[in-house]
């Protein structure tokens, strides 16, 4: 499916056809410059322009431009949805959706809080990408794509402020030519959000609230004729201060006594920055890059190497509410992260034979540590079950991944071609893991150490340890846990030209995600920590193309991906329940239109019917419902759910907008307007099946108007988003020690701004 995006406020990544027409973008979706509508790929292309204009700058905003497609922040863990599947809230897995900045892989769930800024495009890739990215992709990748320096002076950006929640932002960048063969671009981003989405009257504060800092510094060399080196940095200090997750079910339970509140999207009511914890609700990370492209053209094609060096550090910090507000349940989950990855390809065309082949080599470490603390007298307990108490559970793991890939299309006809290739990996992973009882450990934050960790074992705990979680303490040195496995990854396309440019094609993929251990594993055999590699098989069918006198583009795809041993992890009680799914498909239609039926109007919708169930899952968690007993199909602490829908699964997903702009006056200057509507009928946030965890469906409408001068040396924008205050569950879950409620997050309100673009050049 090729999708010139919802161009809702700004023009494609890269023009090539008249004013009068539509505009042609291209991807690198193949790791080579295409045509959106060449490529047999479903894709969502989003130019940046159109993200800076619709004030985008994390990836919780892409949703509402694109159908199939979800994120969330979840409680700790960030995770991604593409047609209806995704990783699940674990540190431990790999991600099924895959994210690559400029080549580089960006392959761990708290990744998805680096910013967006100063970016060319982003593609949404659907369907297994194991091919051409490998890393894991089995549900999809998004390929991002910075600005690079030029060879001329160049300055953009944008300044702006949005009203409801008092979010300054400033973003941009700026390329300086050194010399004829060097040029330097520095690009940065600045956003304070001082007002949260939710008030907390017992912290008199609002939350979350976001200071976020990037800069990225590119230098681009041509010190020989056919050959171009880029060097790249990036630093990212992201800060959230406070925490978005509130009670949204009463407990079911007659033990439990009831949340004060339950349900309220605007307010939140928790403060951990008392007795026993002293410590505060947050989510920061440090993440650094250092980058080097080299281009050589050699033998007709060219031969590029990407070598990365990336780190980063993280901790999410967060608390529950209780009886009377008190304090119950706090959650700290620190990560570190440090990786070095290396890519040598090739790519040339002969004739008819286009080629791209190429190795890849990645080495990463993984060291985290989770401390979860109770005093479940906040949940109405007696007893024992007072006592505070905590349970730190510490991983570290070394991987090691060997690749290569061939990726060939030969051009039968001029209009009929072939595409095949198949990528071998080889992974090793080495691992340790611990668990062991505290008492509440005070003064927690970004900085405390996992010796800071240890030095609270308070064995006198032990007892009511064993009592209170059913879980057995241990020490698994590293190397006790060990992981080897290789999987072939084939492709196969044919597409064929019905008429110029329109083409049809069929496409089979089959991709693998790698295995692992379970850093949160309550157990005490080894053997048991591990989880095993997911498997996807697709079969895809799509037309695209442009019609009409260039005025309308199209693009329909029909698709059926079948999962085996899909990778789940849901919490459960006191522990995550991780397993492998037997079976679960996903199929569905997708459908774009941009038309420009007019000079200076275009309209645009982007729609999909998707059907996506697990098939075969008898061990899922069970509901809160089932938890109090007041519900069937709780056998043992699990259910079935063979036959249901996955989370975030809404079989009906759109958008459309309309666009237009004149000149006024003399035509110097021009006024744009736009407006779109975004829809998706009801969804389960939750993975239990639980219908207290259920959204129903919701529209959001966005709007804007624009004015500045025809050659867009600057514009004023005011801007809206979700204009319609629409709030809907974004994330739900059964609580620690409280299995039969539901505690989630609310996305975030209306938004109404100005905006100040500008370009020089």
């Amino acid at each position: 499916m090729a999708q010139t995006a919802p161009q809702t406020d700004g023009p494609p990544a890269e023009a090539t056809q008249p004013e009068a027409g539509l505009q042609d973008i291209v991807v690198t979706a193949r790791k080579r410059a295409e045509n959106l509508r060449d490529v047999p790929v479903a894709i969502t292309a989003i130019g940046g322009d159109m993200l800076q204009q619709k004030n985008i700058t994390q990836m919780i905003d892409l949703p509402q431009i694109t159908p199939n497609f979800s994120f969330s922040y979840g409680a700790v863990q960030p995770f991604i949805n593409i047609r209806g599947f995704g990783s699940g809230a674990n540190a431990s897995f790999e991600q099924s959706v895959g994210k690559f900045i400029d080549n580089v892989s960006f392959g761990r769930d708290q990744d998805g809080r680096i910013p967006i800024f100063d970016v060319e495009r982003i593609e949404i890739l659907k369907g297994p990408q194991v091919l051409t990215f490998g890393n894991s992709a089995t549900v999809g990748a998004i390929n991002m794509a910075t600005k690079k320096p030029g060879r001329t002076f160049e300055a953009d950006g944008s300044i702006g402020y949005e009203f409801y929640n008092h979010e300054f932002q400033v973003q941009g960048g700026v390329t300086v030519p050194l010399a004829d063969w060097a040029s330097l671009r520095i690009g940065g981003l600045y956003q304070d959000l001082s007002k949260g989405r939710l008030d907390n009257p017992i912290k008199d504060q609002t939350e979350p609230r976001t200071r976020n800092i990037a800069v990225r510094p590119s230098l681009l060399l041509s010190p020989a004729p056919g050959l171009e080196i880029l060097l790249k940095a990036e630093v990212d200090r992201l800060r959230d201060y406070g925490n978005a997750v509130v009670p949204v079910a009463q407990p079911l339970a007659a033990t439990r006594a009831p949340y004060p509140v339950v349900g309220d999207a605007g307010t939140r009511y928790s403060n951990y920055d008392v007795a026993p914890y002293y410590s505060d609700e947050l989510s920061f990370m440090d993440a650094n890059l250092y980058q080097a492209d080299i281009n050589y053209d050699l033998l007709g094609g060219k031969l590029t190497s990407t070598s990365a060096w990336r780190t980063s550090h993280s901790d999410v910090q967060f608390g529950t509410d209780g009886v009377n507000h008190a304090q119950t349940y706090f959650n700290a989950l620190w990560q570190h992260y440090r990786q070095f990855s290396q890519e040598l390809r090739f790519s040339g065309t002969y004739g008819r034979l286009d080629i791209t082949a190429g190795g890849y080599y990645q080495r990463d470490t993984l060291g985290i540590d989770l401390l979860q603390e109770f005093t479940l007298g906040g949940f109405g307990l007696t007893g024992a079950a007072t006592t505070p108490i905590g349970r730190v559970e510490t991983y570290d793991q070394n991987n090691r991944v060997y690749s290569g890939f061939v990726d060939a299309t030969y051009r039968i006809t001029d209009r009929l071609s072939l595409s095949g290739g198949v990528r071998y990996v080889d992974i090793n992973k080495t691992a340790g893991q611990a668990l062991f009882g505290t008492g509440v450990i005070p003064h927690v934050d970004f900085d405390t150490t996992r010796s800071e960790l240890q030095a609270g074992r308070n064995a006198a705990l032990d007892p009511i340890f064993n009592a209170v979680f059913r879980s057995t303490q241990h020490n698994f040195p590293f190397g006790t846990l060990r992981l080897s496995e290789n999987h072939w990854q084939p492709q196969a396309i044919v597409q064929y030209e019905i008429a110029p440019r329109n083409k049809v094609y069929l496409k089979f993929v089959r991709g693998a995600k790698s295995g692992g251990f379970d850093y949160g594993y309550a157990g005490g055999t080894p053997s048991a920590a591990a989880f095993r590699p997911e498997f996807a098989s697709m079969f895809e069918a799509g037309v695209k193309g442009l019609i009409l006198d260039n005025r309308l583009e199209y693009s329909v795809a029909i698709f059926r991906t079948t999962f085996t041993a899909l990778q789940q992890s849901v919490f459960q009680n006191l522990a995550f329940v991780v397993s492998n799914i037997g079976k679960a498909r996903s199929q569905g239609i997708e459908l774009d239109l941009t038309a420009r039926p007019a000079d200076g109007l275009e309209l645009g919708f982007a729609g999909s019917y998707l059907d996506a169930k697990f098939v075969d899952f008898p061990g899922a968690a069970c509901s809160s419902g089932q938890n109090a007993g007041l519900q069937s199909g709780c056998v043992g602490g699990f259910q079935d759910l063979s036959g249901t829908p996955t989370q975030y699964a809404s079989k009906w997903t759109g958008t459309f907008r309309v666009d237009y702009a004149r000149p006024v006056g003399s035509g110097d200057y021009q006024v744009a307007a736009g407006a779109s509507v975004f829809a998706r009928s009801r969804y389960n946030a939750g993975a239990y099946n639980d219908p207290r965890m259920e959204q129903g469906a919701f529209a959001q409408i966005d709007a804007h108007l624009d004015f500045g001068p025809t050659d867009n040396r600057w514009r004023m924008s005011l801007f809206g988003r979700n204009l319609g205050d629409k709030r809907p569950l974004e994330y739900a879950v059964t609580p620690p020690a409280q299995p039969t409620a539901v505690v989630g997050t609310y996305s975030r309100g209306r938004q109404i701004g100005l905006k100040l673009s500008f370009s020089m050049r």
